[in-house]
């Protein structure tokens, strides 16, 4: 019971994280979105510092799938929050593995 559960995890954080990058009442994006927006592309960036990759495949699937996370924002039309996504994304895999980061370029 407890593997059904697990599945659904991922779903979830993905409505939180949505909900929390919602238009202010203003039309714009508030700092505490930004910066969530930013720690969910750090977040993202974990996974290609961490491991080894087989090969340039296998790279170019993860990569997609965190494009997929920042599309997200696009949809939405939270401009702020997408270059912040890539502003952590980009920053943390220069930052933690630069061979990964000349991988990517």
């Amino acid at each position: 019971m407890k593997n059904n559960n697990i599945k659904y995890l991922p779903l979830v954080f993905a409505a939180l994280l949505a909900a929390s990058c919602s238009h202010t009442d203003k039309g714009e994006e508030s700092a505490a979105e930004i910066e969530a927006a930013m720690m969910e592309g750090r977040e993202a960036a974990k996974i290609f510092v961490n491991r080894p990759w087989r090969d340039t495949v296998e790279l170019q699937s993860r990569l997609l799938e965190a494009r997929s996370h920042r599309a997200k924002y696009d949809t939405l039309g939270l401009k702020r929050c997408a270059e912040a996504y890539d502003s952590g994304f980009v920053s943390t895999i220069r930052t933690v593995n630069p061979d990964v980061a000349n991988q990517i370029k």
